[in-house]
Parts: structure tokens; C-alpha cells; sequence
């Protein structure tokens, strides 16, 4: 296998992660088993793609339904929800909806992740959560303020594999993958027990994390 050529093309430096792990975990220096792991982690990190984009697209429509329900459909221009974000979060939005607000379905793709994340902070628990939560996840079963603490943490997480996927950095040393897929899988059953059960069906995650190279 050309080694070489392929450390000149992906540098030294990004493989050295992976020979390193191959020395540290099974006690040899192989550069054919350090190529396996990259294979291996790159296909990771492109299946994890699909269950991170149902996740992602299901927490910020449920979450805009929410404030929906609170402020109106047209709730990014709503001035009372406007003031009631901190000020980086109203400066994303106004930055979307001024001087045009071509409506909803054009704002709500248009805000990060972490934006929707700091709606599930205790800032919106009482103005949001306490009264929505169980019509935004009919299916959690819990009480709003502990649903809320829950999503606002394992968003977190999940937004930081997001992030080391999106900037092709190794996934297979995280040690919380499988329970990253886990939380995925019962946050959207929170919203949707069909979609849950279509997401795991399609998924290749759980394939790939029972048959690691180290």
C-alpha cells in the first residue's frame, strides 16, 4: 500500500492521530492498519451525516413551532420575542429579517445550530418550555423544565461531533459516538416515534461501531 504517497497528499500531521492510535491500542506501528482506521473514520463520520441532519432539521422546526405557539407564525419579526433574546441571538436574527423578512421557511434554515440551542436555555422556560414542551415533543413523557435541560445538553454534544465531522477531524477516539446516535435517535422519537423508526432503519452508524479496526 503507498503510504508514503498518500501521507505526502493528506500530510504527516493528519495521520499521525491515527498511527499513534494503532501504536498506543494494539501495540504495533502499521501503516496498512493506520490507513484502515482513516477509511474507517472518514466513512464514520459520512454516516453519521444522515442521522445529524434529521436531528438537526427536526430540533429547529420543533423548536419554531414552539415559539410558534407563543408568538405567532411570524415570529422573527415579532418585537416582544425579539427583546426577549440575548444580544448576540436578536443580532443573528434582525441580521435575517432586516430590511426584508421573506417569511419563516427562509429564516428558519438560515440560523444556526447554536441558535436554536440557546432557546433551550432556562431564559425560555417559562416563556416557552412550560407551556409547549409537551405539544412540541408529545412523546417525551417528562416535565418541561427537565425535557429542556436534557435537549440544551445533549445538543451540545451533538453540535460539537457535528462540528469535528464538518472539519474533517477524527471521530473514532470520541468515546460517546454510540451514545451521540442514542440521544439523536430518542430526540426525535421525542417529537416523532414514525420518523424515529425510518431514521434507524436507514442509519449505518450502528453497523460500523460494532466492527472498529482498534
Amino acid at each position: 500500500m503507498p503510504y508514503k504517497d498518500i501521507e505526502k497528499v493528506l500530510s504527516a500531521g493528519r495521520l499521525f492521530t491515527y498511527r499513534s492510535a494503532v501504536k498506543n491500542i494494539l501495540g504495533i506501528d502499521s501503516e496498512e492498519t493506520t490507513l484502515k482506521l482513516y477509511e474507517w473514520n472518514a466513512k464514520l463520520s459520512g454516516h453519521f451525516l444522515f442521522p445529524l441532519h434529521i436531528y438537526e432539521v427536526m430540533l429547529r422546526n420543533a423548536i419554531s413551532d414552539a415559539i410558534s405557539q407563543r408568538y405567532g407564525v411570524d415570529w422573527p419579526i415579532n418585537k416582544v420575542f425579539q427583546n426577549s433574546l440575548p444580544r448576540k441571538e436578536k443580532a443573528d436574527l434582525l441580521n435575517l429579517v432586516t430590511p426584508t423578512y421573506n417569511g419563516l421557511g427562509k429564516v428558519v434554515p438560515e440560523l444556526n445550530l447554536y441558535w436554536f440551542e440557546s432557546m433551550l436555555t432556562k431564559r425560555h422556560e417559562a416563556r416557552i418550555w412550560k407551556q409547549y414542551s409537551s405539544t412540541t415533543f408529545p412523546n417525551a413523557r417528562i416535565d418541561a423544565a427537565t425535557l429542556r435541560v436534557r435537549l440544551n445538553k445533549e445538543c451540545k454534544q451533538i453540535r460539537k461531533l457535528r462540528n469535528r465531522i464538518a472539519h474533517h477531524e477524527p471521530i473514532f477516539n470520541q468515546i460517546n459516538t454510540q451514545e451521540i446516535l442514542g440521544q439523536i435517535q430518542t430526540a426525535v422519537a421525542f417529537r416523532c416515534t414514525a420518523t424515529e423508526a425510518w431514521l434507524m432503519d436507514c442509519e449505518q452508524v450502528s453497523e460500523l461501531l460494532i466492527n472498529p479496526i482498534i
